[in-house]
């Protein structure tokens, strides 16, 4: 098993990465680190003359990638930070541009299986789900604190869920009676109000859409692709995987709102565009295959998207 897999599998890793790496020599940001899987294999494409800038803002993260790129030929920085501040830590590690950047949106797998993180609705632990751990916001304090129409709206908008009205004043009640600061706890009021069939898909949606507001992960996912597109130099790639449609139509339409015109004619070389753009490299998202989903079940959502700035 490579290093730190046990931590997270990087997936679509070969897939990204062949997209991502056009230059041997060139730069390129991991944007969400993870434990390098994805550094490592970006690294295996450069020359010693390579750089990468790997990273994420889970301290636990942080300390995985190092150990993960020890002895890497290419020069390696690994920077604790939020990939909304992508710029200023580019800046930071002294990229003014850079060839290439990559985002593995969602939730690490040691994220996920730490109790004491409080990611899953699977184990009973302390309501955090902050994916740093120096955030002043946790799912407790969000939970016990947001007013009703507020968490409904959070609910149906960040995780899809139809009963987010149902759920929400569930929540409310239960927690004038007594605060609420387990996921079990959590877990067990939504579930009171959810058709049986459908309590497991309805826990994640709202475990998700609770994610994703304490995390601020929309608007650090918008700021960054926007910061990503202005670091990127001419013929640099941006690659993104995600694993729920609000993040992939996010990508999408980001991508679509800077597409250039072209011929139309694939052996036609694209002509320069006035302003810089995109070039869609994937029309289509590409999905992990069988194989890869039959070894990691957690890749089974997951959608890349790429494009080249022109």
């Amino acid at each position: 098993m490579p290093r730190n897999e046990r931590y997270h599998r990087p997936v679509l890793a070969d897939e990204a990465v062949t997209f991502l790496v056009t230059r041997a020599d060139g730069i390129y940001i991991d944007a969400t680190a993870g434990s390098g899987g994805h550094s490592l294999v970006i690294a295996s494409r450069l020359s010693a003359q390579g750089r990468i800038l790997a990273i994420d803002r889970d301290d636990e993260a942080v300390a995985a990638t190092r150990d993960t790129l020890q002895g890497v030929t290419a020069t390696v920085q690994v920077l604790r930070g939020d990939f909304g501040h992508i710029k200023e830590l580019a800046h930071t590690a002294g990229f003014p541009a850079v060839s290439g950047v990559l985002f593995d949106l969602g939730v690490s797998s040691h994220q996920l299986d730490s109790r004491d993180r409080g990611f899953s609705y699977l184990s009973d632990g302390p309501l955090d789900l902050r994916m740093d751990t120096r955030g002043a916001t946790t799912a407790d304090e969000f939970i016990n604190s947001c007013d009703e129409p507020t968490l409904a709206n959070v609910l149906f908008e960040w995780g899809g869920e139809r009963n987010s009205r149902k759920i929400a004043a569930a929540i409310i009640a239960a927690r004038a009676q007594e605060p609420i600061r387990t996921t079990g706890r959590l877990a067990t009021i939504i579930s009171g109000v959810t058709n049986p069939r459908f309590i497991n898909k309805t826990l994640s949606r709202c475990f998700q859409a609770i994610r994703i507001a304490v995390n601020d992960e929309i608007g650090q996912l918008e700021t960054g692709l926007a910061g990503a597109f202005d670091l990127l130099e001419p013929g640099g790639r941006l690659v993104v995987i995600s694993y729920h449609s609000l993040e992939d139509g996010i990508v999408k339409n980001f991508i679509r709102d800077r597409a250039v015109a072209t011929s139309g004619n694939k052996y036609k070389a694209v002509e320069k565009a006035t302003v810089p753009g995109f070039r869609q490299l994937t029309k289509k998202p590409m999905t992990p295959s069988a194989a890869e989903i039959a070894s990691n079940s957690r890749a089974r959502s997951a959608k890349l998207r790429a494009a080249e700035k022109v």
